[in-house]
């Protein structure tokens, strides 16, 4: 967009951008709320038989356990594993955050439930007690920034999004990697 300006500016052209850009922007919205409407599935095709990658592991939390317990439905109905990426343990209430427009929503000592935590996210961090999400790692960015705020995370659980309701009440062990469902 920019380089269109800039470009249109430098030749004494009118820039595309004004004609194109609405319509472009209104599709893409469109796609956006599509994708938006239904959980992906976890996987496609056929997991590899033994999850042996650094980077896997380490930014995704993605082990040939975790692909067995997602697979094979190995969860236990009052707890959620993952990865244990920030120790401590606490309990309180959950609140499901599905994109940075309900993050306002978050108050004083809940517990951040999300799919994966953006950089954007950095000021929520200050008033939550805990972290779970379905995706990441020990160097994922929730689990970074939640042990330098002291918080206890689990990561990578695959179904804590939707396993989870805004509103219960949960207890996030950071240093076994389990969330217990209470209520």
């Amino acid at each position: 967009m920019l380089f269109d300006y800039a470009s249109a500016w430098a030749v004494g052209a009118e820039p595309v951008g004004p004609s194109y850009w609405p319509a472009e922007i209104a599709r893409r919205r469109k796609i956006v709320q599509a994708l938006s409407s239904a959980r992906p599935q976890p996987a496609l095709n056929q997991a590899p038989p033994v999850i042996t990658e650094p980077f896997t592991i380490m930014l995704w939390g993605i082990t040939s356990e975790r692909i067995n317990a997602w697979l094979g439905g190995g969860e236990k109905s009052d707890i959620l594993s993952g990865m244990p990426a920030s120790p401590g343990t606490v309990e309180g209430l959950a609140r499901v955050v599905s994109t940075a427009d309900d993050l306002d929503l978050l108050e004083e000592g809940e517990i951040l439930v999300a799919t994966v935590i953006a950089p954007s996210w950095g000021p929520v961090f200050g008033k939550i007690r805990a972290t779970v999400t379905d995706i990441g790692g020990m160097m994922s960015h929730a689990a970074i920034v939640c042990r330098e705020y002291g918080l206890p995370v689990v990561t990578g659980t695959g179904s804590a999004t939707s396993r989870i309701k805004t509103g219960q009440r949960i207890r996030v062990n950071g240093t076994s990697g389990e969330v217990t469902f209470l209520q």
